[in-house]
């Protein structure tokens, strides 16, 4: 499929993880990709492997929680490329822990990366993006029900969820569609945080998926990578303000 054929994508959070795959997707379905994140080799790694897979694509350094320089990156992106059609805003940050074993500072990162940076991404990007634009967040599962030791990440995606839909109000007479992803488990090393909180062995995590997931194993990048790219692009047309949850039936037993 070629359904985003010289489109401009920028991805936050895409040296590596979902963002990577996510932007990898959009390239091979012929879209200029847009890399942005904070690790610069793994990032100048992956907008070449864009651009191996279609059209160039460009890696952009940009921390999301910084409100002087998301807007600066936002604006270098749309001259370089001439606007913006896609976001995929994914930048993420997750650490485990209590309310009594997560301190201000840690809240705080966490906040300021899944929602405040979120936030600053959007309000940039949506001045140079196209009409019939598409933006997609990245939730999780953990912003749909209670977990235990994941207070502020839990609160954070929260954030994410409500704040999709209220965007998805405000943007629709601009004709810019918002909607979030939900993943639940997805193999990459964003989740260790918590099962080293947990002192979870590699058997622990095997049984604890067997347990929850009915599917018995956890998600590919890819696979979420395609769920975005669904609601990115034009089979999506009369979708916006929507949680799409790619968590291979975990949610079926909450």
């Amino acid at each position: 499929m070629n359904r985003f054929q010289d489109k401009v994508v920028a991805v936050t959070g895409s040296a590596h993880g979902i963002g990577r795959a996510t932007a990898l997707r959009f390239a091979g379905e012929g879209a200029r990709v847009a890399v942005i994140d904070v690790r610069d080799a793994d990032g100048e790694g992956v907008a070449a492997e864009c651009s191996r897979a279609g059209q160039p694509g460009r890696y952009y350094h940009c921390d999301v929680t910084d409100p002087a320089g998301v807007p600066a990156v936002i604006q270098r992106v749309a001259a370089d490329f001439g606007g913006i059609d896609v976001l995929h805003a994914n930048a993420g940050r997750l650490r485990a822990g209590t309310v009594l074993e997560t301190d201000l500072d840690e809240w705080s990162r966490i906040i300021a990366v899944n929602v405040t940076g979120m936030y600053l991404v959007i309000r940039a990007a949506v001045p140079v993006m196209s009409t019939g634009g598409a933006i997609v967040t990245t939730g999780s599962i953990s912003g749909l029900f209670g977990e235990p030791a994941l207070t502020a990440y839990t609160a954070s995606k929260a954030a994410v969820v409500n704040m999709t839909r209220s965007l998805a109000i405000d943007l629709a007479a601009a004709g810019i569609r918002v909607n979030c992803v939900c993943p639940g488990w997805v193999d990459t090393g964003f989740n260790d945080p918590q099962f080293e909180h947990d002192q979870m062995t590699t058997e622990d995590i095997t049984a604890l998926i067997d347990r929850t997931v009915p599917m018995r194993r956890q998600g590919e990048p890819e696979e979420i990578a395609a769920a975005v790219a669904f609601l990115a692009s034009a089979d999506a047309s009369y979708i916006t303000g929507q949680t799409l949850v790619v968590d291979g039936g975990l949610l079926c037993h909450v």
